[in-house]
Protein backbone atom coordinates (compact mmCIF):
# COMPACT_ATOMS: atom_id res chain seq x y z
CA UNK A 1 0.00 0.00 0.00
CA UNK A 2 1.10 3.61 -0.49
CA UNK A 3 2.86 5.12 2.50
CA UNK A 4 0.70 8.27 2.58
CA UNK A 5 -2.39 6.08 2.60
CA UNK A 6 -0.85 4.06 5.45
CA UNK A 7 -0.21 7.16 7.55
CA UNK A 8 -3.74 8.47 7.15
CA UNK A 9 -5.15 5.07 8.07
CA UNK A 10 -2.73 4.84 11.02
CA UNK A 11 -4.06 8.11 12.41
CA UNK A 12 -7.61 6.88 12.01
CA UNK A 13 -7.14 3.53 13.74
CA UNK A 14 -5.10 5.19 16.51
CA UNK A 15 -7.98 7.60 17.11
CA UNK A 16 -10.56 4.82 16.87
CA UNK A 17 -8.92 2.82 19.69
CA UNK A 18 -8.66 5.95 21.84
CA UNK A 19 -5.17 7.37 21.33
CA UNK A 20 -5.02 11.15 21.17
CA UNK A 21 -2.10 11.36 18.72
CA UNK A 22 0.50 9.31 16.85
CA UNK A 23 3.77 10.20 15.13
CA UNK A 24 6.72 8.53 13.44
CA UNK A 25 10.47 8.97 13.81
CA UNK A 26 13.58 6.84 13.27
CA UNK A 27 16.40 5.59 15.52
CA UNK A 28 19.10 7.85 14.10
CA UNK A 29 17.14 10.91 15.27
CA UNK A 30 18.13 10.07 18.85
CA UNK A 31 21.17 12.34 18.71
CA UNK A 32 24.03 13.10 21.07
CA UNK A 33 22.20 15.95 22.82
CA UNK A 34 19.42 13.59 23.91
CA UNK A 35 21.95 10.98 25.02
CA UNK A 36 23.97 13.57 26.96
CA UNK A 37 20.92 14.82 28.86
CA UNK A 38 20.14 11.31 30.00
CA UNK A 39 23.74 10.56 30.96
CA UNK A 40 23.93 13.81 32.95
CA UNK A 41 20.74 12.78 34.75
CA UNK A 42 22.36 9.52 35.82
CA UNK A 43 25.71 11.13 36.61
CA UNK A 44 24.03 13.58 39.00
CA UNK A 45 22.17 10.76 40.78
CA UNK A 46 18.87 12.45 39.95
CA UNK A 47 17.37 9.02 39.33
CA UNK A 48 17.58 8.43 43.11
CA UNK A 49 16.79 4.78 43.89
CA UNK A 50 15.53 4.00 40.39
CA UNK A 51 18.53 1.80 39.65
CA UNK A 52 16.88 0.19 36.65
CA UNK A 53 17.54 3.39 34.68
CA UNK A 54 21.27 2.67 34.96
CA UNK A 55 21.25 -1.03 34.18
CA UNK A 56 20.39 -0.87 30.46
CA UNK A 57 21.70 2.53 29.47
CA UNK A 58 23.02 1.51 26.06
CA UNK A 59 19.63 0.13 25.05
CA UNK A 60 17.85 3.20 26.35
CA UNK A 61 19.96 5.80 24.53
CA UNK A 62 20.15 3.82 21.27
CA UNK A 63 16.96 2.03 20.10
CA UNK A 64 18.92 -0.26 17.79
CA UNK A 65 20.74 -1.66 20.83
CA UNK A 66 17.40 -2.78 22.27
CA UNK A 67 16.26 -4.25 18.95
CA UNK A 68 18.78 -4.28 16.06
CA UNK A 69 16.02 -4.65 13.45
CA UNK A 70 14.27 -1.37 14.28
CA UNK A 71 14.00 1.08 11.39
CA UNK A 72 11.02 3.22 12.38
CA UNK A 73 9.53 4.21 15.71
CA UNK A 74 5.85 4.98 16.22
CA UNK A 75 4.82 6.87 19.35
CA UNK A 76 1.25 7.16 20.64
CA UNK A 77 -0.17 9.45 23.31
CA UNK A 78 -3.15 8.58 25.49
CA UNK A 79 -4.52 11.60 27.34
CA UNK A 80 -6.04 11.45 30.82
CA UNK A 81 -6.92 15.12 31.29
CA UNK A 82 -8.88 15.52 34.57
CA UNK A 83 -12.25 17.22 34.84
CA UNK A 84 -11.24 19.29 37.89
CA UNK A 85 -8.15 21.18 39.01
CA UNK A 86 -6.06 18.69 41.07
CA UNK A 87 -4.62 21.53 43.15
CA UNK A 88 -7.97 22.21 44.82
CA UNK A 89 -7.96 18.89 46.66
CA UNK A 90 -4.70 19.74 48.42
CA UNK A 91 -6.55 22.26 50.56
CA UNK A 92 -8.68 19.63 52.29
CA UNK A 93 -6.23 18.15 54.80
CA UNK A 94 -8.70 15.44 55.83
CA UNK A 95 -8.54 13.80 52.39
CA UNK A 96 -6.01 11.43 50.91
CA UNK A 97 -4.71 13.12 47.79
CA UNK A 98 -3.67 10.92 44.86
CA UNK A 99 -2.05 11.84 41.58
CA UNK A 100 -4.65 12.04 38.82
CA UNK A 101 -3.26 9.06 36.91
CA UNK A 102 -3.41 6.84 39.99
CA UNK A 103 -7.16 7.15 40.48
CA UNK A 104 -7.74 5.50 37.12
CA UNK A 105 -7.42 1.93 35.95
CA UNK A 106 -3.74 1.00 35.57
CA UNK A 107 -2.59 2.65 32.35
CA UNK A 108 -0.02 -0.05 31.56
CA UNK A 109 -2.74 -2.54 30.73
CA UNK A 110 -4.99 -0.05 28.95
CA UNK A 111 -2.30 1.43 26.71
CA UNK A 112 -0.86 -1.99 25.90
CA UNK A 113 -4.26 -3.35 24.92
CA UNK A 114 -4.69 -0.44 22.51
CA UNK A 115 -1.19 -0.90 21.13
CA UNK A 116 -1.89 -4.57 20.46
CA UNK A 117 -4.90 -3.67 18.33
CA UNK A 118 -2.89 -1.15 16.32
CA UNK A 119 0.08 -3.55 16.11
CA UNK A 120 -2.07 -6.27 14.60
CA UNK A 121 -3.23 -3.84 11.93
CA UNK A 122 0.30 -2.53 11.23
CA UNK A 123 1.73 -6.04 10.83
CA UNK A 124 -0.98 -6.91 8.36
CA UNK A 125 -0.59 -3.69 6.35
CA UNK A 126 3.20 -3.57 6.23
CA UNK A 127 4.07 -7.27 6.52
CA UNK A 128 6.56 -6.35 9.22
CA UNK A 129 7.83 -7.43 12.59
CA UNK A 130 7.44 -5.11 15.57
CA UNK A 131 7.81 -4.60 19.32
CA UNK A 132 5.52 -2.64 21.64
CA UNK A 133 6.47 -0.93 24.90
CA UNK A 134 4.55 0.77 27.71
CA UNK A 135 6.81 2.29 30.35
CA UNK A 136 8.53 -0.97 31.35
CA UNK A 137 11.36 -1.32 28.81
CA UNK A 138 14.54 0.78 28.38
CA UNK A 139 12.88 3.26 26.02
CA UNK A 140 13.05 7.07 26.21
CA UNK A 141 9.37 7.68 25.59
CA UNK A 142 9.26 11.46 26.02
CA UNK A 143 12.25 12.38 23.80
CA UNK A 144 10.90 10.00 21.16
CA UNK A 145 7.47 11.64 21.40
CA UNK A 146 9.08 15.03 20.78
CA UNK A 147 10.98 13.65 17.79
CA UNK A 148 7.63 12.43 16.44
CA UNK A 149 6.17 15.93 16.71
CA UNK A 150 3.66 15.03 19.42
CA UNK A 151 4.87 17.66 21.88
CA UNK A 152 8.01 18.72 23.70
CA UNK A 153 9.57 17.97 27.06
CA UNK A 154 8.64 20.93 29.19
CA UNK A 155 10.75 22.46 31.91
CA UNK A 156 9.09 19.98 34.29
CA UNK A 157 10.49 17.19 32.02
CA UNK A 158 7.00 15.97 31.05
CA UNK A 159 5.54 15.94 27.55
CA UNK A 160 3.59 19.08 26.63
CA UNK A 161 1.35 19.55 23.59
CA UNK A 162 0.22 22.86 22.15
CA UNK A 163 -3.18 21.33 21.46
CA UNK A 164 -3.73 19.02 24.43
CA UNK A 165 -1.78 20.22 27.46
CA UNK A 166 0.41 17.79 29.40
CA UNK A 167 -1.70 14.94 30.77
CA UNK A 168 -0.40 11.95 28.79
CA UNK A 169 0.49 8.29 28.90
CA UNK A 170 2.85 7.18 26.14
CA UNK A 171 3.05 3.96 24.13
CA UNK A 172 5.89 3.09 21.75
CA UNK A 173 6.14 0.74 18.80
CA UNK A 174 9.40 -0.29 17.09
CA UNK A 175 8.99 -1.69 13.57
CA UNK A 176 11.46 -3.16 11.08
CA UNK A 177 10.21 -1.14 8.10
CA UNK A 178 11.36 2.33 7.04
CA UNK A 179 8.62 4.96 6.98
CA UNK A 180 8.56 8.70 6.25
CA UNK A 181 9.08 10.50 9.54
CA UNK A 182 7.32 13.46 11.11
CA UNK A 183 9.02 16.72 12.00
CA UNK A 184 10.10 17.12 15.64
CA UNK A 185 8.21 19.59 17.83
CA UNK A 186 9.96 22.71 19.04
CA UNK A 187 10.16 23.77 22.66
CA UNK A 188 7.34 26.22 23.38
CA UNK A 189 7.84 26.84 27.10
CA UNK A 190 9.30 30.28 26.48
CA UNK A 191 10.09 32.25 29.64
CA UNK A 192 7.41 30.52 31.74
CA UNK A 193 8.63 28.92 34.97
CA UNK A 194 5.32 28.13 36.67
CA UNK A 195 6.05 24.41 36.88
CA UNK A 196 9.41 25.05 38.52
CA UNK A 197 8.11 27.68 40.93
CA UNK A 198 5.22 25.60 42.28
CA UNK A 199 7.24 22.53 43.26
CA UNK A 200 6.65 22.00 47.02
CA UNK A 201 10.09 20.48 47.65
CA UNK A 202 12.17 22.51 45.18
CA UNK A 203 13.03 19.32 43.31
CA UNK A 204 14.13 21.13 40.16
CA UNK A 205 17.81 21.99 39.85
CA UNK A 206 16.85 24.26 36.98
CA UNK A 207 14.72 24.06 33.86
CA UNK A 208 14.53 20.50 32.49
CA UNK A 209 16.50 19.22 35.50
CA UNK A 210 14.45 17.17 37.98
CA UNK A 211 16.14 15.63 41.00
CA UNK A 212 13.98 12.63 41.93
CA UNK A 213 15.54 12.53 45.39
CA UNK A 214 13.37 15.53 46.27
CA UNK A 215 10.38 14.81 44.03
CA UNK A 216 7.16 13.93 45.87
CA UNK A 217 6.09 11.61 43.05
CA UNK A 218 9.25 9.56 43.53
CA UNK A 219 9.24 9.76 47.32
CA UNK A 220 5.64 8.59 47.79
CA UNK A 221 5.69 5.90 45.09
CA UNK A 222 9.18 4.53 44.45
CA UNK A 223 11.13 5.34 47.60
CA UNK A 224 11.35 2.58 50.19
CA UNK A 225 11.82 3.37 53.85
CA UNK A 226 11.63 6.66 55.70
CA UNK A 227 11.40 9.96 53.82
CA UNK A 228 13.82 12.69 54.89
CA UNK A 229 12.34 14.75 57.72
CA UNK A 230 13.04 18.07 56.01
CA UNK A 231 10.79 17.06 53.11
CA UNK A 232 7.86 15.55 55.01
CA UNK A 233 5.94 18.71 55.82
CA UNK A 234 6.04 19.75 52.15
CA UNK A 235 4.34 16.52 51.13
CA UNK A 236 1.11 17.66 52.75
CA UNK A 237 -1.69 15.16 52.12
CA UNK A 238 -0.15 13.72 48.94
CA UNK A 239 -0.36 9.96 49.34
CA UNK A 240 0.61 8.75 45.89
CA UNK A 241 2.35 11.09 43.48
CA UNK A 242 2.18 14.82 42.89
CA UNK A 243 0.54 16.78 40.05
CA UNK A 244 1.48 20.34 40.92
CA UNK A 245 3.88 20.96 38.02
CA UNK A 246 1.45 19.36 35.56
CA UNK A 247 -1.63 21.15 36.87
CA UNK A 248 -0.12 24.63 36.67
CA UNK A 249 1.04 24.39 33.03
CA UNK A 250 -0.63 27.16 30.94
CA UNK A 251 -0.89 24.86 27.92
CA UNK A 252 -3.61 22.91 29.71
CA UNK A 253 -6.08 25.62 28.67
CA UNK A 254 -6.20 23.87 25.28
CA UNK A 255 -6.83 20.43 26.77
CA UNK A 256 -10.20 18.71 26.73
CA UNK A 257 -11.42 16.34 29.45
CA UNK A 258 -10.43 12.83 28.46
CA UNK A 259 -13.00 10.89 26.45
CA UNK A 260 -11.59 7.61 27.72
CA UNK A 261 -13.89 6.13 30.38
CA UNK A 262 -11.00 4.00 31.67
CA UNK A 263 -9.28 7.19 32.82
CA UNK A 264 -12.11 8.49 34.94
CA UNK A 265 -11.99 8.16 38.70
CA UNK A 266 -12.40 4.58 39.92
CA UNK A 267 -12.96 5.52 43.56
CA UNK A 268 -14.44 8.44 45.46
CA UNK A 269 -12.66 10.67 47.95
CA UNK A 270 -10.91 8.67 50.63
CA UNK A 271 -10.34 10.30 54.01
CA UNK A 272 -7.15 9.82 56.02
CA UNK A 273 -9.25 8.39 58.85
CA UNK A 274 -10.65 5.69 56.56
CA UNK A 275 -7.30 4.94 54.96
CA UNK A 276 -5.36 4.46 58.21
CA UNK A 277 -7.63 1.55 59.19
CA UNK A 278 -7.09 -0.56 56.05
CA UNK A 279 -5.99 -4.14 56.51
CA UNK A 280 -3.80 -5.65 53.79
CA UNK A 281 -6.74 -7.38 52.15
CA UNK A 282 -8.89 -4.23 52.36
CA UNK A 283 -6.08 -2.20 50.81
CA UNK A 284 -5.70 -4.62 47.92
CA UNK A 285 -9.41 -4.81 47.30
CA UNK A 286 -9.97 -1.05 47.46
CA UNK A 287 -7.16 -0.25 45.02
CA UNK A 288 -7.58 -3.27 42.77
CA UNK A 289 -6.89 -2.40 39.14
CA UNK A 290 -5.01 0.83 39.96
CA UNK A 291 -1.31 1.66 40.17
CA UNK A 292 -1.65 2.45 43.87
CA UNK A 293 -1.90 -1.23 44.72
CA UNK A 294 1.70 -1.85 43.68
CA UNK A 295 3.28 0.18 46.51
CA UNK A 296 1.79 -2.19 49.08
CA UNK A 297 0.13 -1.47 52.39
CA UNK A 298 3.30 -0.58 54.30
CA UNK A 299 4.40 2.33 52.10
CA UNK A 300 0.78 3.41 51.79
CA UNK A 301 0.48 3.59 55.59
CA UNK A 302 3.75 5.51 55.80
CA UNK A 303 2.35 8.17 53.48
CA UNK A 304 -1.00 8.31 55.31
CA UNK A 305 0.79 8.75 58.63
CA UNK A 306 2.89 11.62 57.27
CA UNK A 307 -0.27 13.25 55.92
CA UNK A 308 -1.89 13.00 59.34
CA UNK A 309 1.13 14.72 60.85
CA UNK A 310 0.74 17.50 58.30
CA UNK A 311 -3.00 17.90 58.84
CA UNK A 312 -2.98 19.89 62.07
CA UNK A 313 -5.83 17.68 63.31
CA UNK A 314 -4.98 16.46 66.83
CA UNK A 315 -7.85 13.98 66.71
CA UNK A 316 -5.53 11.76 64.66
CA UNK A 317 -3.15 11.29 67.59
CA UNK A 318 -5.20 8.42 68.98
CA UNK A 319 -4.97 6.52 65.70
CA UNK A 320 -1.27 7.29 65.36
CA UNK A 321 -0.56 5.97 68.86
CA UNK A 322 -1.46 2.51 67.59
CA UNK A 323 1.46 2.58 65.15
CA UNK A 324 4.21 3.61 67.58
CA UNK A 325 5.10 -0.01 68.21
CA UNK A 326 4.76 -1.17 64.60
CA UNK A 327 7.09 -3.97 63.52
CA UNK A 328 8.35 -1.90 60.56
CA UNK A 329 10.81 0.66 61.86
CA UNK A 330 9.97 3.48 59.46
CA UNK A 331 6.26 3.12 60.25
CA UNK A 332 6.78 3.45 64.01
CA UNK A 333 9.18 6.34 63.43
CA UNK A 334 6.64 8.03 61.13
CA UNK A 335 3.96 7.73 63.82
CA UNK A 336 6.21 9.30 66.44
CA UNK A 337 7.14 12.12 64.05
CA UNK A 338 3.53 12.85 63.15
CA UNK A 339 2.42 12.90 66.77
CA UNK A 340 5.22 15.32 67.63
CA UNK A 341 4.22 17.54 64.67
CA UNK A 342 0.62 17.68 65.87
CA UNK A 343 1.62 18.39 69.46
CA UNK A 344 4.14 21.12 68.68
CA UNK A 345 1.56 22.99 66.63
CA UNK A 346 -0.85 23.27 69.56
Amino acid sequence: MEILDFKSQLHKIASDVGFSSVGITEPRKVDQSIKKKFMDYIKNDWNAGMDWLEKRINERIAPENLWPSVKSILVFTDDYTPSEDPLKKLKDKELSNFSVFATKRDYHKIVKSKLKIVASWVKKKLDCDLKIFVDTAPVMEKPLAQLCGLGWQGKHTNLVSRNMGNWFFIGVMYIDKSLPIDEPEEDNCGSCTKCLDICPTNAFEGAYKLDARKCIAYLTIEHRGAIDKELRSSIGNRIFGCDDCLAVCPWNKFAQITRNVNYRDTFSDLTLKEAISFSDSEFRKFFSGTAIKRIGLTRFLRNIIYAMGNSGNKEYIKSLEGFKGHSVDFISEAANWSISELIKNE
